[in-house]
């Protein structure tokens, strides 16, 4: 936790220099140790701010908390083409969740971004405005004082009140049978069971 204490107090030193009240972009990025025991996802769960989205590669090497959103975008195609109008911030990701549908994403640029890559983490602020950088600083500040301690998670406890197996063994068993037999036939290369 001290790690993010240490973070947060010099994203706000960053932010108490001199901004230009001009458009653009600014990140801020500052290495956060890894030796503290930080849970993100659970100092996430702790945030009252939205949006919220927390992803992990499969193979656990690279982790992503983010949270707030200074600009949205509803497709990939408005991401993409905000992504080029940038190119001096090639490492700007935006994040959220595409639809079937193109034109229904739910995409964001976020305020506050903690990465891990491998052995490495970095915490990172980003102000943008069309308008004003010096007036996207004074809101980041205030986004900053609403985050909190991490709240531990409360433990389950569960209670198994019923159990149903479906399909039953019987069921399971012609499932499988059928499966191989169609495999063997080669109308299919594999089954995921």
């Amino acid at each position: 936790m001290q790690s993010l204490t240490t973070a947060l107090e010099n994203l706000l030193r960053h932010l108490s220099q001199e901004i230009p009240a001009t458009p653009g972009i600014r990140v801020i990025d500052i290495p956060f140790p890894l030796k503290d025991a930080f849970d993100a996802l659970s100092w996430l769960a702790s945030q009252q701010t939205y949006p919220q989205f927390y992803w992990q590669q499969r193979n656990g090497d690279e982790e992503a908390v983010v949270l707030g959103a200074i600009t949205r975008f509803t497709s990939l195609d408005q991401a993409q083409r905000f992504l080029r109008q940038h190119p001096e911030h090639a490492d700007l990701r935006i994040w959220g969740l595409n639809a079937f549908d193109p034109s229904q994403g739910n995409l964001l640029l976020p305020r506050l971004e903690w990465r891990r890559c491998g052995g490495k983490a970095t915490l990172r602020l980003t102000l943008f405005s069309e308008s004003s950088l010096q007036h996207d600083a004074i809101q980041a500040k205030e986004f900053i004082a609403t985050l909190v301690s991490i709240k531990p998670l409360p433990g389950l406890h569960l209670t198994t009140t019923r159990e149903q197996h479906w399909p039953d063994k019987t069921g399971w068993t012609q499932l499988i049978e059928l499966a191989t037999k169609t495999i063997a036939e080669g109308e299919l290369d594999k089954v995921v069971l």
